[in-house]
């Protein structure tokens, strides 16, 4: 197989050899070109640097020259060489995925080493989300960028066009955008749909579904291995589907999609038909065909022979071997009433008293009737399937529901026909039947020949199997209907990652209204939905319809209250002696050694405003709790206001550090 690879040029040589391995001829054409970023990077210390692409090399040259001691962590071997190359000596390789990569940097530095992350500014890997959970800090450095190319690659496009490809590999959604737009521009649009797209995951499918791809296969993990393993299974079908025999499947000057066979010995280029269209079918696959050996069932009568290349009305003499003949399943049905209508014709005019002709099994006629509904069903079932593009929005399912409904509606249609057919079948039967009755009056009945009835017999059981072989047919059009069902139904539901996300923007929002002062009702109904519990969001209610008192207006009541709580702390004293001592112990603090002095009453009030100034509020709000009971209930309503508002800066700290962990698991 010849297969289209549209990566950066660093990974896709490296996925080139690993399809070259598997047997197959990968075609490099990438779709974006990678350019270094102006931005710098940021300032150190590091203990260690961490690359999840070969891209990141040349960003190294940018560094001090005294981090190139510093060891270097990167997703494979050949990046970890590359980086040996720059100059950075103490290279590892995780030789594995990008877990294995976080499990390697875990065992061997300790939390909370700082790291510097050098990535691609669009990428979307989470490396960096799940060492901060492992408790490292990252510093993220976009270094570098993938630029979409401005023309689809020449020589993918040459290969489109003369149907040298036979499927391509799908990274990124947004890689697959760019390569739906380009090949639109280039005018290669339907030879790139028609080919077998495997894709890294459903959300890089979702594109190429919409747009009408014939077949699009999901990687069982978003792994390029997995990808790989994906693409073996559709070489290994492909090559059992080789076996399956071709024949013409219509007469000389009429051009049908049976014309192209994708037989490996068939020639790339393709002769014209007669009609001047090229023989090459969309699909670029062969529509199954029926092998049916016509015969006589008696000597006298003539029946007109229609097979390809024989002349028109020359009848076929009694006993003589017709080669097989693979016929449209459409012509199937005019041929059955044509050689009733012939056999009619020959008893009517029987001079000198021929054998009659033995009566016909209406077998035959019924089964072929069915068989012709069946096959005729299953193509249109097939051909509205592969226009039909599961949806990644609401509007665009309802439009799949209706297609659907529209299908179920065309194939009891269908059905009708084919029971329109059958009974027409059965009258032609039922015609020759009495005709041959008539013959027999005449003639006197004679004893039909054995041959003749062993024809019939193989005729019934032939057109026996083809049925079978139809309903098969219709059995994996019914099941991928329900693959498409499938995937529109979860691109419909929204995934944990973005009502992680949600959450994170929510929270944000409500952190802001608590700062500033104002309302935040809406956004804390909107919580409710998908995050937080009945706690916490009781917490937030209690100040989200009038706002939280901000860190100012906090201030200010607290000033109010000084020297209450000055008082309060170190009352007064009716002798000389103890208001000599206290003013002393406002110069002189004697302490034990050791004693810092953060849990001395005295500095109560000073500890709370340096709480509130720094916005920490709920810390404030606990040293507000060590006051003395005159001093909390000289000032409740001030207190009140504290833990109002350290209730809400916790609760919305905990969701939102609950979004961040759920984000990273999602991912």
């Amino acid at each position: 197989m010849r297969i289209l690879v549209f990566r950066p040029p660093a990974e896709a040589e490296r996925t080139a050899a690993a399809i070259r391995a598997r047997g197959h001829d990968p075609v490099v054409a990438p779709l974006f070109a990678v350019s270094r970023l102006p931005e710098p990077a940021p300032p150190g210390p590091f203990s260690a640097l961490v690359l999840t692409s070969g891209n990141a090399v040349p960003a190294l040259a940018d560094l001090p020259p005294a981090w190139r001691d510093l060891p270097v962590f990167a997703v494979g071997g050949r990046t970890a060489a590359k980086v040996r190359e720059a100059g950075f000596e103490d290279a590892r390789s995780a030789n594995g995925n990008r877990d294995d990569l976080v499990a390697l940097i875990r065992g061997n530095l300790t939390v909370p080493a700082r790291l510097l992350l050098i990535a691609g500014r669009d990428r979307h890997e989470d490396v960096g989300d799940k060492l901060m959970a492992a408790g490292f800090e990252v510093a993220i450095w976009a270094a570098y960028a993938a630029e979409a190319v401005t023309a689809f690659p020449a020589h993918a496009k040459a290969a489109l066009r003369d149907g040298g490809v036979d499927g391509a590999l799908h990274y990124s959604a947004r890689g697959v955008r760019t390569c739906l737009s380009l090949a639109r521009d280039a005018g290669v649009m339907e030879p790139l749909l028609d080919l077998t797209h495997v894709a890294l995951s459903a959300d890089v499918a979702g594109p190429l579904i919409s747009a009408g791809a014939s077949t699009v296969l999901v990687a069982e993990h978003p792994e390029e291995a997995a990808l790989l393993a994906a693409l073996d299974q559709v070489s290994a079908r492909n090559r059992l589907g080789g076996d399956v025999k071709e024949g013409a499947v219509a007469p000389p000057g009429v051009e049908t999609d049976k014309d192209a066979m994708n037989d490996p010995e068939t020639p790339k280029s393709q002769p014209k038909s007669p009609l001047g269209g090229t023989s090459g079918s969309r699909s670029g696959r062969t529509p199954p065909t029926i092998e049916l050996t016509a015969q006589e069932a008696a000597a006298a009568v003539a029946v007109e022979d229609t097979s390809i290349g024989s002349e028109p009305g020359a009848a076929t003499p009694a006993g003589a071997d017709v080669a097989p003949e693979a016929v449209l399943p459409t012509e199937a049905l005019p041929q059955e009433f044509a050689g009733a209508a012939a056999a009619g014709a020959g008893s009517a005019t029987a001079d000198d008293a021929p054998p009659p002709e033995p009566a016909r099994s209406r077998l035959p006629a019924l089964a072929l009737a069915g068989l012709v509904g069946g096959v005729v069903g299953a193509g249109l079932v097939m051909l509205a399937l592969s226009r039909t593009t599961p949806a990644v929005t609401p509007e665009q399912i309802a439009g799949l529901q209706s297609r659907l409904d529209t299908l179920q509606g065309a194939a009891t249609a269908l059905e009708r026909k084919a029971a329109a057919a059958s009974e027409a079948a059965a009258k032609a039967g039922a015609a020759a039947q009495a005709a041959t009755v008539r013959v027999n009056e005449v003639a006197g009945a004679q004893v039909p020949e054995a041959s003749a009835i062993a024809g019939l017999n193989a005729q019934a059981q032939r057109a026996e199997a083809a049925a079978t072989a139809v309903g098969q047919q219709l059995e994996r059009a019914a099941a991928r209907i329900g693959t498409v069902e499938t995937l529109a139904k979860a691109a419909a539901a929204p995934s944990p990652q973005a009502l992680a996300a949600a959450r994170i923007v929510l929270a944000e929002r409500v952190q802001s209204a608590l700062a500033a002062g104002q309302a935040f009702a809406a956004d804390v109904a909107a919580l409710g939905k998908g995050g937080g519990s009945p706690e916490q969001l009781a917490a937030l209610n209690a100040v989200a319809a009038t706002g939280a008192p901000t860190k100012d207006a906090l201030l200010v009541q607290l000033r109010s209250h000084r020297a209450m709580f000055a008082r309060e702390i170190m009352p007064a004293s009716a002798g000389w002696q103890d208001r000599l001592l206290g003013l002393a112990s406002r110069v002189v603090s004697i302490r034990p050694v050791g004693d810092t002095g953060a849990n001395d009453p005295a500095t109560l009030p000073m500890r709370l405003e340096n709480a509130i100034a720094k916005g920490d509020i709920v810390a404030a709000a606990a040293l507000w709790g060590q006051l003395p009971e005159p001093a909390r209930r000289a000032s409740a309503d001030f207190g009140g206001a504290l833990q109002k508002r350290a209730a809400a800066d916790a609760a919305i700290a905990k969701i939102a550090q609950d979004a961040v962990a759920a984000l990273g698991v999602a991912g």
